[in-house]
């Protein structure tokens, strides 16, 4: 019986992956990074992993993101006893990676993610949102724990 719900599922999920949008049908939002003090840090066009299909294939394979661009995870989708992690498995581009609370707040941050590397980037504790950008991002932006992130506005649409 579990051989059988399993190749459901992994149906389901090939029938889900070829009716997907292709890369150029994504939806972008915009998203604002702002200082404690409320001027703006950062803007970005960002696609919304807000599924868990999106969330698991992230920026896996693309050889490059534009600049200013990211992917937000919407970790709200996932399970609440469910660890949160990252990796670069198939990631061809090295990457920021921003964790922000359930407040907008950022808490913490892991700098240039290498390509293909398979070890596990955990957060601090268990986010409200993630954002990956291109490595070098945070530096140049001066991207810091208490910067906030408007992103009420990425589910208005």
């Amino acid at each position: 019986m579990f051989k059988f719900l399993r190749l459901i599922a992994l149906s389901l999920l090939v029938f889900t992956a070829s009716c997907s949008k292709s890369d150029n049908e994504v939806d972008l939002s915009d998203l604002q990074i702002f200082t404690p003090e409320g001027g703006v840090r950062a803007a970005y066009k960002v696609e919304v992993a807000d599924t868990k299909e999106k969330m698991f294939n992230g920026l896996m394979g693309r050889s490059s993101l534009d600049i200013n661009s990211g992917m937000v995870f919407d970790i709200d989708i996932l399970p609440q006893d469910m660890e949160v992690a990252l990796w670069m498995k198939d990631t061809l581009i090295p990457l920021d990676v921003i964790f922000v609370d359930e407040n907008g707040v950022v808490f913490s941050y892991y700098e240039n993610a290498r390509p293909n590397d398979v070890t596990p980037i955990y957060p601090p504790k268990r986010p409200r949102l993630v954002l990956e950008v291109n490595g070098g991002q945070i530096a140049q932006y001066g991207i810091s724990i208490g910067d906030k992130f408007d992103f009420y506005s990425l589910h208005k649409k």
